[in-house]
């Protein structure tokens, strides 16, 4: 097996009040949790890995990676929104048109909200080989005796999610091609829906929406772009406020 660079990024807000950003923060503290995992599955494959974790998560260390370490593929959790992608504290790493072309050549995933919509693409444009990114926005649920206590990687609700980013990252690092990445994650979401459909539990109902949108929200931009059928319809994105009530039903 040839050598494979990869870098994973994850910020996270600053130190928050509670009743104000810190539960909202948990999308990037789980999602921290679960590039450090897929980041010992690619060490694991034989990769060699660059990591930009919480505090090292800025823009300026991102773009040194990309130029002294030119990894092969990148994978990256945070904030992020139609047009850019956030770092540590919520600085801004990528704007579309503006400099996205510091990932030509890369292949990558965001696991953030809505950049599939102008910003994946625009990379794209500017000679990135692919960009996995989503329409909508990524949506989990967590179950605060887990996830807010820090326990992440073993978080019931947050399970299914992360099963799903975790095996279709895993189908890269193994060789496989995007669209065996984007049929992973599709397939994983379609197993957790199905393993919930009829769980007596409370947030059943919201897990089974939650991984139905972002199955249908994902899409693989690059030579030829790789999308559900029909596509998604961008309008039909939830609003940050429904998304954040997915996540947090149970609390």
């Amino acid at each position: 097996m040839n050598e494979w660079l990869g870098c994973w990024f994850s910020a996270q807000l600053g130190k928050q009040p509670r009743n104000k950003a810190f539960r909202h923060d948990w999308l990037v503290r789980d999602g921290s949790a679960w590039l450090a995992e897929i980041a010992e599955i690619a060490r694991g494959l034989g990769h060699t890995v660059y990591e930009l974790a919480r505090e090292q998560a800025t823009p300026e260390n991102m773009y040194e990676a990309l130029e002294s370490f030119r990894p092969d593929i990148v994978i990256a959790c945070s904030h992020g929104n139609a047009n850019q992608f956030s770092g540590q504290n919520s600085r801004i790493v990528f704007t579309a048109c503006q400099n996205d072309q510091k990932m030509t050549g890369t292949q990558s995933a965001f696991i953030s909200c809505l950049m599939g919509q102008e910003l994946a693409p625009s990379m794209v444009s500017k000679s990135a080989t692919s960009v996995a990114a989503f329409v909508t926005e990524f949506v989990w649920m967590v179950d605060p005796e887990y996830s807010g206590k820090g326990d992440y990687l073993n978080d019931p609700k947050a399970f299914p999610f992360r099963r799903a980013i975790r095996e279709s990252c895993r189908a890269v690092l193994r060789g496989g091609s995007w669209q065996s990445f984007y049929d992973t994650f599709v397939r994983m979401c379609n197993l957790g829906v199905s393993e919930w459909w009829s769980s007596e539990d409370s947030a059943a109902a919201q897990i089974v929406a939650a991984l139905e949108q972002n199955r249908d929200s994902l899409v693989v931009y690059g030579n030829k772009t790789i999308s559900p059928s029909p596509s998604v319809t961008v309008s039909a994105a939830l609003p940050l406020g429904v998304a954040l009530a997915l996540m947090s039903i149970s609390l």
